[in-house]
């Protein structure tokens, strides 16, 4: 009985110190979690932070404030109720030589009052790095306590947004006060209450607790680092123990369950004890060992059989198992989820990018067509129709025609603006996009193209319907590893007669009528049957990580659902997918017949030609003056309207561009407009968007084109200007 007491004591102690060590060792790992999350929260505050400073930094008006000019700037961007909704409490503006332009401290009350000299001394010693950088490209992010509080520091050098690599002409300072309320919220956020400590903490928190193994609650802190990597202070989260107590009872409860079959068994029948107990506690250590080896990530579970102590243990175990692995699970996806939401945040602002960098290159782009445009022109008129060059200046003219097509789709694509819905043909979507996704984006897949109709008109968005077929031409592309063949099948069916139910399935709740489909079909592995309910679910994707997000067909199917249609989905496994566009078919609207024989202008019209770029203005009053018209050129706005003041009444018409230096076409428009009778006026730009052409019409422009501009086309819209207007 003695060596049977042993034994069942120190299988208890063997069963209670696996399991207490399984859920230390969980509870350890959820400490080292919980403070990496809470360190990447607080610099996702501050990378915010860092953006709001560098639009406002990169901001127009910023620049000319710096600058000596728009002196209510600063009361008007940073007012009480602005620095509250932005989560500054402190905001500094100096000059290009670090001198403070403007500053100001929110106030408790709140209130404004100008920033203490400490804070500004602060904020003027980190400010050199960035005003010394002529390239404007330093950006300070950093942390900083002064007088018992944390702050969160951004600075960044202030530069017009169309001048990048430019020195800057000063730099904006802002500072987020790290008090109580923030402190608050980050617990909200955290789910935990945290504390912030500017002492230095312990080295390690104990797995059994800082202030003893019988604490139901214990700390854990993550370190806050300054720009240089010193710390600044610490994040202290209190943590429930909920781990360790349920570890604690569970380690009790099988101690107990333990010691009890020891000793009944063991007293009854040693040899039992010895061939179905102790061999089974064994059993059970092992795997328990094990399941601590593979961690919270791991399956592995208690395997003991049976009716017994020993089984109810095991059971528990295994539940207990389950519950801890489902809650990881649950947090993992969360945490998926979360960061989806910020890849996609970083991805739209990625976008909001290329399309400002796509429109800030758009004019200077458009202009040197434009004048290479006009140029081979003239050269082509020089040459007589059977000279070897002339071919060649046509082909090139073509080029031309290409890469100002280009640049408008590019500029189409990466704008954000409203839905436009208009009427259009199918197969001219197709055929963008074709163009889109052939700038490096399939890899070597190859494109088939089948249209079984030619009535494929339908009312769209053009951009957003672009945005939809390519987005599945990636992911068919995606789907065969950037290798095969993808067959876009173009079609009319009928939904709801009775007589194609049976032929098509996928046109099934729709309304009756004609409608246009557009299949995408791949040669990848197909979708598992048990998936394809989910793939228009946002964030559900079967890519590996990293690869996607799993938005882009739940944005397709919202687009189609506005446009009054629909996305189907079939596959068989091994013989890849298809993708069904379903949208409701428009009558042919019918080609107005148009001539297309240029029109020529008479001698004796004048034309006032305003153009900053020379090559532009000098290439296409060339071409204007072969045709007859005696043309003034003006090199910005305020040139023209000098111009015109000097000879007013004399001219037949006025041919602009938009975006000069000294006045805008814009402006001239406006300021020949209020004069007495002003002549027809024509805008040529290489920078016009769908919202500006309204605009630009209630200005007074009499047409609105687009360089770079046909000369048939531009001599056609001058004669008809001069024609209406006498």
């Amino acid at each position: 009985m003695a060596t049977i007491g042993v034994l069942t004591l120190a299988s208890v102690l063997v069963s209670r110190h696996s399991i207490s060590s399984s859920f230390e060792e969980l509870e350890r790992q959820q400490f080292r979690v919980e403070s990496e999350r809470a360190g990447r929260l607080l610099n996702q505050q501050l990378e915010g932070l860092t953006a709001t400073v560098m639009d406002y930094a990169y901001w127009t008006d910023t620049v000319e404030f710096t600058r000596g000019s728009r002196p209510a700037y600063f009361a008007d961007n940073f007012g009480t109720d602005n620095m509250k909704y932005l989560g500054i409490s402190n905001v500094l503006v100096l000059d290009a030589l670090g001198r403070p332009l403007a500053s100001a401290e929110l106030t408790a009350e709140p209130a404004l009052r100008p920033i203490s000299e400490s804070m500004s001394q602060m904020l003027r010693s980190l400010a050199v790095s960035v005003l010394s950088d002529k390239t404007s490209n330093t950006v300070m992010r950093t942390y900083r306590r002064m007088d018992g509080n944390l702050y969160l520091v951004s600075i960044a050098a202030v530069r017009s947004q169309f001048a990048p690599g430019t020195a800057p002409t000063g730099a904006l300072a802002v500072v987020r006060r790290f008090d109580a309320n923030e402190l608050t919220r980050f617990s909200d956020i955290l789910m935990h209450p945290v504390r912030l400590s500017f002492s230095e903490p312990p080295a390690e928190i104990s797995a059994s607790g800082q202030d003893g193994p019988d604490q139901a609650k214990a700390q854990s802190s993550a370190t806050v680092l300054d720009h240089e990597g010193r710390p600044v202070a610490y994040l202290v989260l209190e943590l429930d123990r909920e781990l360790h107590q349920a570890g604690r009872s569970l380690a009790l409860v099988a101690a107990l369950q333990v010691a009890l079959a020891g000793l009944v068994v063991g007293t009854l029948l040693v040899l039992l004890l010895n061939h179905l107990v102790l061999r089974r506690l064994q059993r059970v250590h092992k795997e328990l060992t094990e399941v601590t080896r593979l961690g919270i990530d791991g399956n592995g579970q208690l395997s003991v059989k049976g009716e017994d102590e020993l089984a109810d243990l095991a059971k528990g175990i295994n539940d207990l198992l389950i519950r801890t692995r489902e809650d990881a699970a649950q947090q993992r996806q969360a945490h998926i989820r979360q960061e989806a939401l910020h890849l996609q945040l970083m991805q739209s602002q990625k976008t909001e990018a290329l399309g400002r960098f796509t429109s800030g290159i758009a004019h200077d782009f458009n202009n040197s067509l434009a004048a290479i445009s006009g140029w081979v022109r003239l050269a082509n008129e020089d040459l007589t129709a059977n000279h070897p060059s002339a071919l060649s200046l046509e082909q090139a003219l073509k080029s031309i025609r290409y890469a100002s097509g280009l640049m408008k789709q590019l500029l189409s694509f990466s704008r954000q603006s409203a839905p436009r819905m208009e009427r259009l043909r199918l197969s001219a979507m197709i055929e963008e996009a074709r163009t889109l996704v052939s700038l490096g984006l399939m890899g070597r897949c190859t494109l088939q193209v089948d249209c079984r109709t030619v009535d494929d008109w339908i009312q769209a968005d053009p951009t957003q319907m672009k945005q939809v077929i390519v987005n599945l031409l990636i992911n068919a592309c995606d789907a065969m590893n950037g290798k095969g063949a993808i067959t876009l099948t173009l079609d009319s069916q009928e939904a709801g007669s009775g007589a194609c139910e049976s032929a098509n399935a996928l046109l099934d709740q729709l309304p009756q009528g004609r409608y246009i489909t557009l299949c995408v079909r791949d040669e990848g592995p197909g979708i598992a049957p048990e998936h394809l309910d989910r793939v228009f679910e946002p964030f559900f994707t079967t890519k590996p990580s990293g690869k996607g997000t799993g938005l882009g067909l739940s944005v397709a199917h919202g687009i189609m659902a506005r446009h009054s249609g629909a996305v189907r989905v079939s596959s068989t496994l091994g013989e890849g997918a298809c993708f069904m566009l379903i949208l409701p078919a428009q009558e042919d609207p019918g080609l107005p017949s148009r001539s297309h024989e240029p029109a020529h202008t008479s001698a004796s019209r004048k034309l006032l030609f305003a153009e900053d770029d020379a090559l532009v203005r000098d290439a296409w009053s060339a071409l204007l003056e072969r045709q007859g018209w005696t043309v003034t050129r003006a090199r910005d706005g305020e040139e023209a309207w000098e111009q015109f003041q000097a000879h007013a009444g004399r001219w037949d018409a006025v041919l602009t561009d938009l975006s000069m230096p000294k006045m805008t076409g814009l402006q001239l428009a406006r300021r020949i407009g209020s004069t007495g009778s002003p002549p027809p006026m024509v805008l040529m730009s290489g920078q016009i968007s769908a919202e500006d052409g309204a605009q630009l019409m209630e200005a007074g422009f009499s047409a609105v084109l687009h360089k770079p501009v046909d000369q048939d086309e531009l001599l056609r819209v001058l004669s008809e200007a001069t024609a209406s207007s006498g």
